[in-house]
């Protein structure tokens, strides 16, 4: 080994030496406290009122959708209400329905539509925490158009309504 090698691991030994055993190196810190409370999240929920939510059958009531059997130029239509609970300060939310005409063999075949008022009024595109406490109405038609030529393949198939929802569903509120 030469001499500046040598010369370099000596005075390398005596930086770990000074560092890690006979001195140290301090630092200084600070900490202060924030003072944010506690927050507190919101909620959304859909409530259905007590006795409501009926079915028609090309107008006539209904007590079992599942009874129905249904041929072309035929309508479902569900009507019910709900207790929108809609709790926070950014937030909205859109009004969909879930399940139902989506599901089953018979499903392709039909055309929904849904309409809705809140606390009688026809509704905007979306709710808000202004909202909150109101009667949420809705009207879904399920509707098994009258085609224009002869198809069969709708025959003997089925639709699901096991799983229909009146959905509310959070949208994004940043501007």
């Amino acid at each position: 080994m030469n001499k500046t090698t040598k010369g370099a691991v000596a005075v390398g030994a005596a930086a770990v030496l000074l560092l890690g055993g006979a001195g140290s190196l301090a630092y200084w810190n600070a900490t202060a406290s924030v003072d944010g409370g506690q927050i507190e999240a919101g909620e959304l929920t859909l409530t259905p009122v007590a006795d409501t939510g009926e079915w028609t059958f090309n107008g006539t009531t209904v007590a079992d959708p599942t009874a129905v059997v249904v041929v072309p130029g035929d309508q479902l239509e569900y009507t019910g209400s709900y207790t929108i609970g809609a709790e926070g300060d950014n937030l909205q939310a859109g009004v969909t329905v879930t399940g139902g005409a989506a599901a089953g063999t018979l499903a392709p075949f039909l055309t929904t539509g849904l309409a809705y008022t809140i606390d009688g009024t026809a509704s905007v595109a979306t709710i808000t925490e202004d909202d909150d406490g109101e009667v949420l109405a809705v009207d879904l038609d399920i509707a098994f158009p009258f085609g224009s030529g002869v198809d069969n393949t709708s025959q003997g198939t089925t639709l699901d309504l096991s799983a229909l929802a009146i959905t509310l569903t959070q949208t994004d509120a940043t501007p």
